[in-house]
């Protein structure tokens, strides 16, 4: 659902609120999380290199994420 773009996510959310998502282990490597919401997700062990993370992450279970910026050229 992520995959699909923020709107149809945070509609899908909003559509689903009690459910708990699991994303752990997920590649979300560069993806645009801009105003996701992503409270109460499971994103442990994610790859999130690059993603930007503008979004709403309260409650997020972010143990093990990787959350390093790509390295730039020089």
């Amino acid at each position: 659902m992520l995959k699909q773009g923020v709107a149809a996510w945070n509609a899908w959310r909003e559509e689903n609120p009690p459910v708990d998502v699991d994303l752990s282990e997920a590649d979300l490597s560069q993806a645009d999380l801009h105003e996701a919401r992503l409270g109460l997700t499971n994103l442990s062990g994610a790859d999130l290199t690059g993603a930007d993370l503008t979004a709403d992450l309260s409650g997020a279970d972010l143990s093990l994420t990787n959350l390093r910026l790509p390295l730039k050229p020089r």
